[in-house]
């Protein structure tokens, strides 16, 4: 369900003193003579502005838009209900008191009542579960019948079947518009949502967190400026620490920033998870947080790198992906530094042995880096486990000429000045995806696909090079054709879905 076709909802649906019956003193069941009749005695009484009762009066007479006017009226409960309906609670009222008085109507009035509150001011969990709770039990066919019996009566063309599942489907959408939006800052509603969101989860019911989706897309759409400035604190936060990786208040910064991110974002996380979807939106910022130890390792801050993995630990150990990976380089930190105390003399820019006897040590603690460097280097790769195996977006291994030219996986970002080895992997890459695209099939396939083109496009798609060295590195590409096709072919072949069919694919002949 679109939140857009909220946009067609008038906000006047939640004041009960402008719902069209209400205002004209009239029910759906009300003839078209009758309706005229209400409009004059209403203007005769000065009950509310022209316009208002015009507006009221034209809703209601076009069996159209008179659905939307239908659907937010108790028309589901006992008659003796519709006064209750309207009585207006003490500005004071708790959400007990809201949800208690709720449980007196039928679904889809229960849902009015609690919405026409909630607009109010900010809510907690419990109404917000209400209101989800509420749509969710409304059965579509007895709303249809219930209309079409009271259009009948009053000489009204019926609705569809359809166009009734359609305006229950609008009318959840506004909502769950108004009450996020009526949050103030907006920021206030991430942890209500979050708790409801944990409790309809835990439920395991998927139609009640299919309606709880729209309440999350709402919420995604109205935090939208604030999820944003969160990701560019972080940003900030990455950079400072980069320049100064020994200062302790960076790190403290920066762990500050992971936690408003964590607030503003873990209500999506956890639907997202459930969802099984890969939103590139929440990957900015753990991509920015890999791209930061990597830079930290490069530069052995191993003792850095390992308190900014704790924090991130915390902050993105809803995304599976991402803590998978930071889980990986966790136990890689820990052989480092753990081979490091011993071996290696910590200085920013030479690891020198303290005694011959502990080469072994060293070349363990070299190894330890290459492995780390390699797989935060590949930061968004798709990341699968199978038996311990998994694949990078550089899975094909070293290609067999021992003279052929140095291909360095560039950095992370945009409008760097690129030397030979790193427009040489742009280019093989490349060519390489080309190929891979061509072979993709089905979704594991898709998933794989796009995160290695995320890859690429992290780092190659803005940068400056030597005129010189892309005509090169073209040749190049032209003279190694099959080489880069069976790289292509290696790294297909190393998806764990594909392993287990027991078969490695040949290099594709052009």
């Amino acid at each position: 369900m679109a939140i857009n076709s909220a946009n067609n909802i008038s906000p006047s649906r939640f004041d009960s003193s402008a719902q069209p019956f209400r205002l004209l003193g009239i029910d759906p069941g009300t003839t078209a003579s009758e309706i005229h009749s209400a409009l004059s005695r209403a203007r005769e009484m000065h009950i509310a502005r022209e316009t208002s009762l015009a507006e009221a009066s034209a809703a209601v007479l076009d069996p159209v838009r008179r659905l939307a006017s239908e659907l937010s009226y108790p028309l589901d409960s006992a008659p003796d209900r519709v006064g209750l309906f309207y009585t207006e609670r003490p500005v004071d009222a708790s959400d007990d008191d809201v949800l208690q008085t709720s449980t007196q109507f039928a679904p889809l009035s229960a849902a009015n009542f609690i919405a026409r509150h909630a607009v109010r001011r900010g809510v907690s969990s419990e109404l917000l579960l209400g209101l989800i709770d509420a749509h969710n039990s409304i059965d579509v066919m007895e709303i249809y019948q219930t209309l079409q019996a009271l259009r009948n009566r009053a000489g009204w063309p019926p609705p569809s079947l359809a166009s009734v599942r359609d305006g229950l489907d609008d009318l959840l959408d506004a909502h769950c518009v108004a009450v996020i939006e009526a949050y103030d800052p907006i920021e206030a509603a991430a942890e209500p949502l979050l708790e409801a969101t944990h409790q309809i989860l835990a439920t395991r019911e998927p139609t009640l967190i299919q309606t709880h989706s729209p309440l999350l897309e709402a919420y995604r759409h109205a935090t939208a400026k604030v999820r944003i400035n969160a990701d560019q604190q972080v940003d900030s936060a990455c950079h400072a620490l980069e320049q100064q990786p020994g200062d302790a208040s960076s790190v403290e910064r920066l762990a500050e920033t992971l936690h408003v991110w964590t607030s503003l974002y873990e209500p999506l996380l956890l639907l997202d998870a459930r969802q099984e979807l890969d939103d590139g939106e929440t990957n900015v910022t753990p991509d920015r947080v890999f791209g930061l130890l990597g830079d930290l390792s490069s530069q052995r801050h191993y003792r850095t790198a390992q308190q900014v993995l704790e924090h991130a630990l915390v902050a993105f150990g809803s995304i599976p992906d991402a803590a998978a990976r930071l889980a990986k380089v966790g136990d890689i930190l820990r052989e480092m530094l753990q081979a490091g105390s011993t071996a290696v003399v910590q200085n920013p820019g030479l690891a020198v042995p303290v005694r011959s006897r502990t080469v072994p040590h060293v070349r363990k603690a070299a190894l330890a880096v290459a492995a780390l460097l390699v797989m935060l280097g590949l930061l968004v790769a798709y990341w699968a486990f199978d038996g311990g195996a998994a694949f990078s977006v550089a899975s094909a291994p070293n290609p067999p000429d021992a003279k052929a030219e140095p291909e360095v996986l560039p950095p992370v970002g945009k409008g760097q000045r690129f030397a030979r080895e790193y427009v040489r992997y742009c280019r093989f890459q490349e060519e390489r995806l080309r190929v891979v695209k061509q072979q993709v099939r089905g979704p594991e396939d898709i998933r794989a696909y796009n995160a290695l083109a995320n890859d690429y496009n992290s780092r190659c798609s803005d940068f400056f090079y030597q005129d010189e060295d892309l005509r090169a590195v073209k040749e190049e590409v032209i003279a190694k054709q099959k080489l880069l096709e069976a790289d292509a072919e290696r790294i297909l072949a190393t998806w764990p879905w594909r392993i287990n069919v027991g078969k490695v694919p040949a290099a594709a002949s052009r």
